[in-house]
C-alpha cells in the first residue's frame, strides 16, 4: 500500500488484491419437446491494483483495499463462469437429446387389478298391452391384467394401471349382469302376471262446465216459429276404472270423469235451456198466426213514394237491425220458404252437366228439393236404381241423388249482412257434406282467383263442428282464413249462421259467436279488396262427402237432409 499527500492535503491510496472464485452455472437446452439440465463448476484467480483520492488517508486507503477486492473478485469470477459455461451447455444438449433418444425407444409396463362392481338391471315383459316391470342387483369381482407402451416410465406406469382397471371392472360388471338379469326378467313376467290376474283400479273426478244454445221450432197452423235459448251449467263426475296397468286405469279414470262431467253439464243446460225455447218459439208462432188473421194487401205499395207514383215495397226481413254506428240495414232478399214449393223467382236448383258439381253423386234440378212447413229441404237420397248424369269431363253413374239451390242469375250482391238459419243433417260417420256458401256472379280466372266465401260447411266426419273458409289468392297463411274449431251444440238442430262482409274484412259467426273475422289481404297484382269487391251469389247444397269424409266400404245413408228456415240478406 502506499500513500502520498498533495498540497491541498488530498491523499491517494493505491492497494492491490488477488481473490479466488469458485462458480457454479446452470443450463437448459431444448430437443423436440424434451428440455435437457446442465450444471459446471469452475475456480478461477484474478489480481487488480486500484487507486482511492480522498481527503484523510485512512478513507483513501480504506476505499482502494475495497476496489481493489471488489475488481478482483468480479475478474476470478467471470473467468470461473467463461469456463464452466460452455461445459454446463454440453451437459444441458446431452440431457435433452439423450431424453428424446429414450423417448423414442419408449417404455413398457404390465400391472394387476381387482375390481369389485355392483350392477342393478331393469327388465320389462309385455303381454297383450300390459307391462311388467322387474329389478335385481348383484355383486361381482374380477381380477384383470393390464398393460402399455409410452414415451415416459412414468406414463406407462399410469396407463398399464388404467387399462388392468378398466378390464377388471368390465368383467366384474359383466358377471354381475349375467347374474341379476334374468332374475329381473323373471320378476317382470310375474308382475306382467300379477297384473293380467288382479288388475288396478284408479279414481278420478273432473269438473266440467258447459253452455248449450238451443233452437227450437212450433209451428201454429201455417205459421212456423223460432225460440232461442242458452243455458251454462257446470258438473263434477267421479269415475273408477280397474284396468291392468296404473297408467291405464289412471288415463280411463280421468277419461270416463270428463267425458261424464260433460255430458250431465250439457244436459242439464240442455233441460234448463229447451223450455225457454220451446216457450219462445210458440209465442213466436202464435204472433205470427195471430197477424195474418188481420187482412193485408198481397201487393203492398208505398202510397207516397214522393212522385205521386206508388212503387212497389222491397223485401221484408223482419224487426230493423242496426249496424255498429246505430243505422238500419237495408232488406235486399228474404226468403222464409213459406208455402209448398221453392220460389224460382229467387232460386234455381242445381244440376251437374250445368254446375259440374258432384262428389260421386248427381244433381237433378228439383228431385230431392221440397218446401213444407216453413222449411226448405235438401237432400242426400239413396236411390232403389243406379242413375246416371252427364258432366262436363263425362257422365257419372250412382246411386246416390243430391240437391242444392243457388240465386246465380236472380240475385247478387257485394258488401252487407248475410244471415241463414239452418239445420245440418242428422249423420253416423263419414260421407255427407253440407254447405251455406257464396260464389261471385261473374267469375274470373281459376278457382279460386276469384274468391269463394263458405259462411259453414259441414263435414260429417266432424259432428261437433262447422267450418267457415274463405278462398282466394291471399298473402296471408291458410290458417287466418279458416277455423277449424268452431264447435256447435247439436249441429242437426237450427242454428242462425251470419256473415258480415265489408270492403275490409268479412266476420262469420254462429248463434252470436264469433268464428272467423278476416282482414282482406289479396295477392299482387289484386288492390284493395279484390277479389271480394264484386256481388256473390247464395248457394245452399246437400251432397256426399269426399276424400277423408266419404263414405267407408260397406257404410250409407237413405237420405240425409239439409233443412233451411230462412236466408235473410241486408246492405
Amino acid at each position: 500500500m502506499s500513500t502520498t499527500a498533495s498540497a491541498a492535503e488530498l491523499f491517494t491510496a493505491t492497494e492491490t488484491s488477488t481473490q479466488t472464485q469458485t462458480v457454479t452455472v446452470q443450463e437448459w437446452a431444448t430437443v423436440g419437446e424434451f428440455v435437457g439440465y446442465g450444471t459446471a463448476t469452475a475456480t478461477a484467480t484474478a489480481t487488480a491494483t486500484v487507486s482511492h483520492t480522498s481527503e484523510a488517508a485512512w478513507e483513501a486507503s480504506y476505499w482502494a483495499i475495497w476496489n481493489a477486492w471488489f475488481t478482483a473478485v468480479e475478474q476470478a469470477q467471470a473467468k470461473a463462469d467463461a469456463q464452466a459455461r460452455p461445459i454446463a451447455k454440453a451437459a444441458a444438449q446431452a440431457d435433452a437429446q439423450a431424453q428424446a433418444d429414450l423417448a423414442a425407444q419408449g417404455y413398457d409396463a404390465t400391472t394387476t387389478w381387482t375390481a369389485t362392481e355392483t350392477v342393478t338391471v331393469e327388465e320389462t315383459h309385455l303381454i297383450g298391452d300390459v307391462v311388467g316391470h322387474g329389478s335385481a342387483t348383484a355383486t361381482a369381482t374380477a381380477t384383470a391384467s393390464g398393460s402399455a407402451h409410452a414415451a415416459s416410465q412414468a406414463e406407462a406406469d399410469w396407463w398399464a394401471m388404467w387399462n388392468a382397471y378398466v378390464a377388471a371392472a368390465t368383467e366384474a360388471q359383466a358377471q354381475a349382469d349375467a347374474e341379476a338379469r334374468p332374475i329381473a326378467k323373471a320378476r317382470a313376467q310375474a308382475d306382467a302376471e300379477a297384473q293380467i290376474a288382479a288388475g288396478i283400479s284408479a279414481t278420478e273426478s273432473w269438473t266440467a262446465t258447459e253452455t248449450v244454445t238451443v233452437n227450437e221450432t212450433a209451428t201454429v197452423g201455417d205459421f212456423v216459429g223460432h225460440g232461442t235459448a242458452t243455458s251454462t251449467k257446470t258438473v263434477t263426475s267421479t269415475k273408477t276404472v280397474t284396468s291392468t296397468s296404473h297408467w291405464e286405469a289412471y288415463y280411463w279414470a280421468v277419461l270416463a270423469a270428463h267425458a261424464d262431467a260433460v255430458e250431465q253439464a250439457k244436459a242439464q243446460a240442455d233441460a234448463e235451456a229447451r223450455p225457454i225455447a220451446q216457450a219462445a218459439a210458440q209465442a213466436d208462432a202464435q204472433a205470427q198466426y195471430d197477424a195474418a188473421q188481420v187482412p193485408v194487401d198481397p201487393d203492398p205499395v208505398d202510397p207516397d213514394p214522393g212522385d205521386g207514383t206508388p212503387e212497389p215495397v222491397g223485401p221484408d226481413c223482419g224487426a230493423p237491425v242496426l249496424k255498429s254506428d246505430g243505422s238500419a240495414w237495408d232488406c235486399t232478399f228474404v226468403d222464409e220458404f213459406r208455402g209448398d214449393a221453392l220460389d224460382t223467382t229467387k232460386w234455381h236448383p242445381l244440376d251437374t252437366l250445368e254446375s259440374s258439381f258432384s262428389y260421386g253423386d248427381c244433381f237433378l234440378g228439383d228431385r230431392n228439393v221440397t218446401v213444407s212447413g216453413g222449411v226448405l229441404q235438401l237432400s242426400t237420397v239413396r236411390e232403389d236404381e243406379p242413375v246416371t248424369c252427364d258432366r262436363l269431363d263425362g257422365p257419372v253413374t250412382t246411386s246416390y241423388t243430391s240437391a242444392g239451390v243457388t240465386t246465380f242469375g236472380k240475385f247478387s250482391q257485394a258488401y252487407g249482412r248475410y244471415e241463414i238459419r239452418a239445420a245440418m243433417p242428422e249423420s253416423n260417420g263419414p260421407g255427407l257434406q253440407s254447405a251455406l256458401w257464396m260464389l261471385p256472379q261473374d267469375p274470373t280466372g281459376t278457382w279460386p282467383g276469384s274468391g269463394e266465401i263458405d259462411i259453414v260447411e259441414f263435414y260429417s266426419q266432424f259432428p261437433d263442428r262447422l267450418i267457415p273458409a274463405l278462398h282466394y289468392n291471399s298473402v296471408l297463411p291458410w290458417g287466418t282464413r279458416t277455423n277449424n274449431d268452431c264447435l256447435v251444440y247439436r249441429p242437426t238442430d237450427f242454428h242462425t249462421y251470419l256473415l258480415e262482409w265489408t270492403t275490409e274484412k268479412l266476420t262469420i259467426s254462429i248463434d252470436g259467436t264469433t268464428c272467423l273475422d278476416h282482414t282482406i289481404s289479396p295477392m299482387a297484382p289484386l288492390v284493395g279488396s279484390a277479389p271480394f269487391d264484386t256481388p256473390f251469389t247464395v248457394n245452399l247444397t246437400q251432397m256426399l262427402g269426399s276424400g277423408d269424409n266419404a263414405f267407408t266400404e260397406g257404410q250409407g245413408v237413405d237420405r240425409a237432409t239439409l233443412q233451411v228456415d230462412y236466408v235473410r240478406v241486408w246492405q
